[in-house]
This record gives C-alpha cells, structure tokens and sequence, in this order.
C-alpha cells in the first residue's frame, strides 16, 4: 500500500511497522489493525450495564440498581457479571428528605454522588460530612454510614464495594473529597483526560478512583489492556455519552459503565459529542505483584492528601 504522509516521530510501539521512505517521498506503510470483535469473538454488550435494565434492591434505605457485579472477564456469562476484583457496582439513590439506616458493611464501600445535596456521618454525635455533586467517599469494612437527602431532588450516587483489598488496611473509617476542590492535572493521558485524583493505595486500598473531565467534542485515544487488569469507567450525570468497545460504538444515556475487556486485543474509549464537558468516573486496579509504591515490598508512598 502507498500513501503519502508527513514524517511524524514514530511511536515505539509501531516500530515494526514503520513506515519506510520511498524514493518519491512517498512512503510503503505495513500497520496491522487490531481484530473486530467479530473476529475475536467478543461480545461487548457482557461488558457494559445500564442501571435501569436492573432490578432494584434496597441496601440500608438506599434504592441500588447494579451495573456491573462479580464474574470472570475471561469467560464471560450473564452480562455484566465481568468483574474480577470488585463485588458489584450500582446506582444508588434515596428520596427526596428521606434517611437511611445506620449500618455497617463487611466490605470498603465507595459511594460518587452524581446529583442532588445530602450529608452523610457514621452514626449518632459522629462528624457530619455534606454531600453534592462530585463528592468522593470511602468507608472502611466495619464503619457505619448514614446518609440524609437534604434536598427536594433524589441524591444520585455510584456505589462500588469490594471485599479483596490485597491485604491493605484502609487508613481511617470514612474519608471523603470534594473534587470541586482539586484542579484538574494539566497532564492529559489518552489525549484528552484531565484527572483529579480522589482514592487511591495511600488510603489503603488496592484501587484507583478519579472523576476524569472529557471535553466537548472529542474522544480519549482508544488502547487495550491485558489480563489482570479491571479497568472500569462509569459515565456520570444525565447527559448523553458513547463507549467505544473494539469495533462497536455504544450510546450511554445518563448513568452507565463499561469494563475494558482483559483481553489486550479489544481497545476501549469514552467520547463525549455533546457542547459541554462530561466526567467520567475512572476505577482502575493494576497487578498487586507489580513492586508498586504502597505494596507490600514496595517503595513507600508519599504523604497522603488530607481529608476536608
């Protein structure tokens, strides 16, 4: 094949396929796409879910709808059933100056409130925490949580949990961040991301959650991840987004999620075509046997961020 186009740097990845330098200036170029999902046999749609195809279930007062829940991304089954390292991930809301319960969970509990005001404590005389949009908390196994809708609108909230903590002690019973309060990072990954980092292992857990910005009228440079990987994003707000999956494009209207499938052959994206910017809720856990800062046999971390 012959085309004619500008000599860019060549990124290390297609060093064998580089472009070579013809005498005409034109180049012979060998570049290899990545197989269709109808070629690699994978089914997307078992990795993406949508709250409002699930059943609704109550936890403590809170009405959940799970998106994404235990299963094997290898061998996938029911859809969403693909992750490997979470327990379920839900749409969590509570009415309109409703309360919950107080009660204690056996597992870390990650709760992003996407809409609506609250606030949230541990229990009775315990320190009250207010809650809106962009509110980040975390709940170590064992500590109570209470929320109160303080608001004439639901509180709309994801809500992660997870048993398998790699044997990480979370560091204090209930954290929460305001990512109002943080800047974005002025270094993109992926082209477009800007993140505000919110958890990660110097809260000790074995995870990393971000509310990435995605801005109008772009996409995130489509790459793949290999096995052991569970990286998990979640389309936050009522607005309109679209997950590239492989070869397939899937419209997300309001709250969804999709898992990038471990399979390193099966690219992933979020594109945001909408004329203002989106976030996208970013959970990501990463091999525990990599020597990463934090882990056991690993260099230490550096100081954590304070709580507000």
């Amino acid at each position: 094949m012959m085309t004619t186009i500008a000599a860019l740097p060549l990124h290390p990845a297609l060093a064998d396929d580089a472009p070579r330098l013809k005498a005409d200036h034109s180049y012979y170029t060998s570049i290899t796409e990545l197989p269709s999902n109808q070629e690699s046999g994978v089914d997307i749609d078992q990795f993406i879910g949508y709250p409002q195809t699930a059943f609704a279930r109550i936890f403590n007062g809170l009405m959940t709808q799970s998106m994404l829940r235990a299963g094997d991304p290898y061998k996938p089954g029911p859809a969403g059933a693909v992750l490997e390292y979470r327990d379920d991930l839900s749409l969590a809301t509570l009415e309109p100056h409703y309360e919950t319960g107080t009660e204690a969970s056996s597992k870390v509990m990650f709760y992003y409130v996407q809409d609506g005001v609250g606030r949230v404590d541990t229990g009775p005389g315990t320190q009250a925490y207010d809650l809106h949009k962009g509110v980040g908390i975390l709940l170590a196994p064992g500590t109570a949580q209470h929320f109160v809708n303080t608001g004439d609108g639901k509180l709309s909230m994801i809500m992660l949990s997870w048993s398998k903590n790699d044997g990480l002690k979370v560091a204090q019973p209930i954290k929460v961040i305001d990512s109002d309060k943080s800047p974005l990072n002025e270094r993109r990954a992926h082209w477009v991301h800007s993140g505000k980092p919110m958890f990660g292992l110097s809260d000790g857990v074995n995870i990393t959650i971000s509310p990435i910005l995605i801005p109008p009228g772009t996409y995130a440079g489509p790459h793949a991840h290999s096995e052991g990987v569970e990286e998990i994003w979640v389309k936050v707000g009522a607005d309109t987004g679209y997950a590239i999956l492989g070869s397939e494009i899937r419209k997300i209207d309001g709250t969804g999620a999709f898992l990038a499938p471990p399979n390193g052959i099966t690219v992933h994206s979020s594109m945001n075509l909408t004329s203002n910017p989106e976030i996208w809720l970013y959970i990501s856990y990463r091999n525990p046997n990599e020597k990463r800062p934090g882990w056991p046999g690993g260099p230490p971390m550096a100081k954590p961020r304070a709580a507000r």
